[in-house]
């Protein structure tokens, strides 16, 4: 694979990461439940993770970057509704937005996965997608806990 490829995929992920860490930090501003904040501050540094996994990657791309996919996808993301992003949202709203967020990321790596014909380019694809995959599958567990609360 061309290493200028490469860079730019690397680039393009970073910033994606960026992304989702002000994402997260910003939606941990918004709510008063200490729960809430915490898990919305650990799922940014996650995202902060991934990016210095990925800035470290670019550095030496020599390194291999291997990504196990979830274990299993109840697939509750493509399920729900886009919720709009807001300051009064509920928790549940915030873990939908989160997740759908979560999911469209991984579709965009395995749409990219799908269009090149380099195999390196493929593999990184499908491991940046296996990696957001892993955030989707912790944020669905976190929606069910707080969308389907059992009542008795």
């Amino acid at each position: 694979m061309d290493r200028e490829q490469l860079l730019g995929l690397l680039d393009i992920a970073i910033e994606r990461e960026k992304e989702a860490y002000n994402f997260y930090s910003e939606v941990a501003k918004t709510f008063k439940d200490r729960g809430l904040v915490t898990i919305f501050t650990e799922l940014a540094d996650e995202e902060k993770g991934h990016r210095n996994l990925l800035e470290s990657f670019k550095q030496n791309p020599e390194k291999h970057f291997q990504m196990e996919a979830p274990e299993k996808d109840y697939h509750l993301a493509e399920q729900t509704e886009l919720p709009p992003l807001s300051t009064s949202m509920k928790p549940a709203d915030a873990f939908a937005l989160a997740m759908k967020k979560e999911q469209q990321a991984a579709e965009f790596y395995q749409d990219l996965a799908k269009r090149t014909s380099s195999d390196d380019v493929k593999e990184l694809c499908l491991n940046l997608a296996s990696m957001e995959l892993k955030h989707k599958q912790k944020i669905e567990n976190a929606y069910v806990d707080v969308a389907y609360v059992e009542s008795f």
